[in-house]
């Protein structure tokens, strides 16, 4: 028989291995209307929540961005890697700019459009996507006719997904709870989406 100590410890463990390979549910079950695409009446927003955002398809770079993940990583971190694969797929940026960013993370997002060459704040000129892991106030002059913005995070740098939301350049945004996706596109109604990622 276990001691009760070490029973309660090992369910402990249990309980926080799934909660960081599932999501929060109670956010999940919060955000529950705002999945794959339901209530969405914009034909782009439509097209790249389901096309982009919820694609299960399997892609030719997905085993080389899981190598070197661990079973307790292969929760948010590779769903992460995968969604900045697919983003830089969608977009095929010919700059990208990321500041911050860990080597994983740019690799996904160089590995999605190989044509891609990384800027950095140096450089002048507008980038055609920007990848920022929290705040850096060098996005706002990077931004541009078309580019998109996504940032890691926003749920600790709270104010600075406002400011960006806010920006006049900015009209298409998607609040996946801890990521946010902005768009620069002047064709496009102003529209914030919530969605449940």
């Amino acid at each position: 028989m276990l001691p009760e100590k070490f029973v309660l410890l090992s369910n402990l463990c249990i309980f926080v291995v799934v909660m960081r390979l599932f999501r929060n549910p109670i956010v999940w079950f919060l955000r529950f209307r705002c999945r794959k695409g339901y209530g969405i009446h914009s034909p782009f927003a439509f097209s790249f929540v389901t096309d982009v955002l919820y694609c299960d398809e399997e892609y030719y770079a997905y085993e080389q961005l899981d190598r070197g993940l661990c079973w307790w990583q292969k929760g948010r971190e590779r769903d992460v890697r995968h969604l900045a694969f697919r983003l830089a797929n969608y977009r095929r940026p010919r700059t990208l700019y990321c500041p911050g960013l860990d080597a994983p993370l740019s690799e996904a997002c160089q590995c999605g459009s190989r044509e891609a060459r990384l800027i950095d704040a140096g450089e002048a000129g507008v980038a055609d996507m920007i990848f920022v892991p929290g705040t850096d106030e060098t996005v706002f002059s990077c931004i541009g006719e078309g580019t998109m913005v996504v940032v890691d995070g926003i749920r600790s740098c709270r104010a600075f997904w406002e400011r960006i939301k806010a920006d006049g350049r900015i009209t298409v945004t998607f609040d996946l709870y801890d990521i946010g996706i902005a768009f620069a596109r002047r064709d496009l109604n102003r529209q914030h989406y919530k969605i449940n990622w």
